[in-house]
């Protein structure tokens, strides 16, 4: 229910385009002395030990009592390098440039804390809590703008959290936290997360029923990108309540309630996305039969937003399964829907069955017969009803194991209306470079589109993180490789579809997977996904979908040292087809507890024949990850990621991820010397990033003493 453990926040902000004056001087004297205080204490031995609660004496018989307290002291110092040069485009005099430099300086004094209110049955805390003094320069040159900036400030940093009641049927605990933190971006600049919170929940146990409150609230800005337009801030507040109802032994009631009030703002763009939503479901789970074993599950649920991100949900049913001996199962399920987005008012139903039956312990059936009715409100009827069925089928031979999927399809969907819209939710799609995810439906409305996160908490930019191409009548999105959209991140899209005003879409369905397991490692397998969709007398506009014929052939090797993979694809589609080859590899060059060395390779070569255009793509990323304990108080890290792309009509990227670190801890001294580079080479534009983040800490642990 809570967020993540704090770190700091700044609490005096720095605007990076304006010239201040410089420094106090006496804050840069306390630099100098605490990283003194530092370094003079880092050899000395310190012999005392935490106690814990139960050594303290006396400790209920005090209003406010510490069960313990420690001390530290610690210093920070960052350097970041930020270069970014864009190539001039035709027509242009001058090639766009950029340089940004920091410098910051942190002296930091900490305490980490616990204790008891009144009596340890009443009221337990704990937390961290510190003050720093931070000095930073910043300095930008560019083709239009040249600046410096200095600034001083002071950094509070906090994580206290209390127990009210601990361990009663009625207890609660509340928390606040401000942080500072890294985040490691590959290939991209590190961004600075800076996050601000509090909360509370309170619960509420009896023997049958048992009910919990909370709320959460947390604020967080992000910076560090290429583009200060592109850095964000976030807040976020949610108010929960849960409830627990043990009816019987074999009957069981949930209910849950959330309100939250969610702002996205990106720098660069002049409003900001703001969602309300209320979410209420509530779930009825009923066991009977011989042993319980049959279970009747009714949920209801409820959904409301208003704002930038909208879309209003009621959805109910019953679903009932029935175990027909220890051979059989069936389901039997029924759903209906009312939603509201964009405008538009859609009412669903749907029913379904389903029948799994086990044939020994080697072949698993399972059949399946659907039916849907969707009604938009004075637009489209949409009628659809499918059957499939699905065989899996494993079994131990003399050379290994022998695996086998075989799944058949079929569908058909019949509209009725007058050229109206369709609404698509959260499909999910996945992007792996460089080919564009395609949307399943074709004649999206391109400006409907919405792409999130699988939370559906974080919408992502067009522009900034994706951007979406129409290729006939097939809309395809792409992600802008300085996004916050990672290669092989998934996502979900909604959009809305343009449906023809009467017509017929018939959709079959087949996919096949057989792999033999060798005992010696060696799997060698084969996959085909097919599917075709045709239009038939269709009254507006033909809507011939899609087709798509994948096959994979493969063989894959491994043992406990290494693993070697190779795959032959023929994706042949009617969206973008292309042939492709990719080999794979990992090396576990040494595997010691105190030395561990692991290497990796992917290599990939595709051929697109049509879509749209011919081109060619060779990608190559190598990867590097290196530990080493030198010796009781020295040990290092190395991170080295390569990627280098080449498309026939895009052009070269080339992309560095370094990460090298190095750990020196003594006693209650430790320190922590971190270096990071990040570049970033696209056709149009150079990116590099350097960091060196130094790190050292004096622990003063028991600083009550004996007592």
């Amino acid at each position: 229910m809570e967020p993540t453990m704090a770190r700091s926040i700044r609490c005096k902000s720095r605007p990076h385009q304006a010239v201040h004056a410089s420094a106090s001087h006496h804050r840069h004297r306390s630099s100098c002395l605490i990283a003194a205080i530092v370094l003079s204490c880092s050899f000395s031995s310190a012999n005392a030990q935490t106690p814990d609660q139960d050594d303290v004496p006396n400790a209920a018989n005090r209003s406010l009592s510490l069960t313990f307290l420690d001390a530290y002291l610690e210093f920070k110092g960052d350097y970041t390098y930020r270069k970014v040069d864009t190539r001039a485009q035709a027509g242009s005099l001058r090639n766009p440039r950029q340089r940004n430099r920091e410098w910051t300086l942190e002296e930091r004094i900490g305490l980490t804390l616990g204790g008891v209110i009144l009596d340890p049955a009443f009221i337990t805390f704990s937390g961290d809590f510190s003050f720093a003094l931070t000095q930073d320069r910043f300095t930008e040159s560019g083709t239009f703008f040249d600046g410096t900036d200095r600034d001083n400030g002071y950094l509070l940093q906090y994580d206290l959290r209390a127990n009210i009641l601990p361990g009663n049927k009625r207890s609660g605990s509340v928390y606040g936290l401000q942080q500072e933190d890294r985040i490691n971006r590959r290939f991209q600049p590190t961004l600075n997360q800076q996050r601000k919170g509090f909360g509370a929940n309170w619960l509420l146990a009896g023997d049958a029923l048992q009910m919990e409150f909370s709320y959460d609230y947390l604020e967080t800005d992000r910076a560090g990108n290429a583009d200060p337009f592109d850095d964000e801030h976030f807040t976020e507040s949610t108010f929960r309540y849960d409830a627990e109802w043990e009816i019987s032994p074999s009957q069981n009631l949930d209910l849950a309630y959330e309100h939250g009030k969610s702002k996205q703002h990106y720098q660069g763009i002049g409003r900001p996305f703001e969602t309300t939503r209320d979410l209420l479901t509530v779930e009825h789970e009923l066991s009977f039969g011989s042993e319980d074993r049959n279970i009747l599950r009714s949920v209801l649920h409820w959904q409301e937003e208003s704002g930038d991100f909208a879309r209003d949900l009621f959805e109910v049913g019953p679903q009932l399964t029935l175990q027909h001996g220890d051979n059989l199962q069936t389901l039997y399920k029924y759903q209906f829907n009312r939603q509201r987005y964009e405008g538009l008012d859609i009412e669903s139903q749907r029913v379904d069955f389903q029948a799994v039956h086990q044939k020994y312990t080697n072949l698993t059936t399972t059949f399946d017969l659907f039916a849907l009715y969707e009604d938009v409100e004075d637009d489209i009827n949409t009628t659809q009803y499918g059957t499939s069925v699905d065989w899996q089928y494993n079994r131990n031979n003399r050379w290994g194991k022998l695996l086998a999927n075989l799944a058949l399809a079929y569908d058909t969907e019949e509209v009725d209306g007058d050229d109206g819209q369709r609404l698509i939710l959260n499909e999910s799609q996945t992007f792996r470079d460089p080919v564009a995810i395609a949307l399943r439906n074709r004649n999206a409305i391109i400006g409907s589109i919405v792409v999130t996160d699988t939370t559906n908490r974080r919408i992502f930019r067009p522009g900034l993180d994706y951007v979406v191409l129409e290729q006939g009548n097939v809309a395809r999105i792409g992600r802008i490789r300085t996004g916050r959209i990672a290669d092989g991140d998934t996502v979900l899209v909604d959009y809305l579809v343009r449906t023809p005003q009467r017509g017929r879409l018939d959709t079959v369905r087949v996919d096949v997977s057989i792999q033999q397991r060798f005992a010696n490692g060696l799997t060698p397998y084969y996959r085909l996904s097919y599917r075709n969709q045709e239009d038939d007398v269709s009254t507006g506009f033909a809507r011939r979908a899609d087709r798509t014929n994948h096959h994979r052939l493969g063989v894959e090797y491994e043992t406990k040292r290494y693993t070697l993979s190779g795959e032959f694809e023929i994706f042949d589609d009617t969206v973008e087809p292309y042939d492709a080859f990719h080999l794979n590899g990992v090396w576990h060059v040494m595997q010691d507890p105190d030395h561990t060395l692991d290497a990796s390779a992917r290599f990939s070569r595709l051929f697109f024949e049509g879509g749209l255009a011919r081109r060619n793509v060779t990608m190559t990323d190598i990867g590097l990850d290196h530990r080493w304990r030198l010796g009781e108080a020295l040990s290092t890290v190395e991170r080295v990621a390569f990627r280098f792309e080449d498309d026939s009509r895009g052009g070269i990227t080339r992309a560095w991820d370094v990460t090298a670190g190095l750990e020196y801890v003594v006693g209650e001294f430790s320190s922590e010397l971190t270096f990071e580079y990040d570049r970033l080479d696209l056709p149009h534009s150079e990116e590099d990033n350097y960091g060196v983040y130094l790190r050292m800490r004096r622990e003063l642990p028991n600083v009550l003493g004996d007592r």
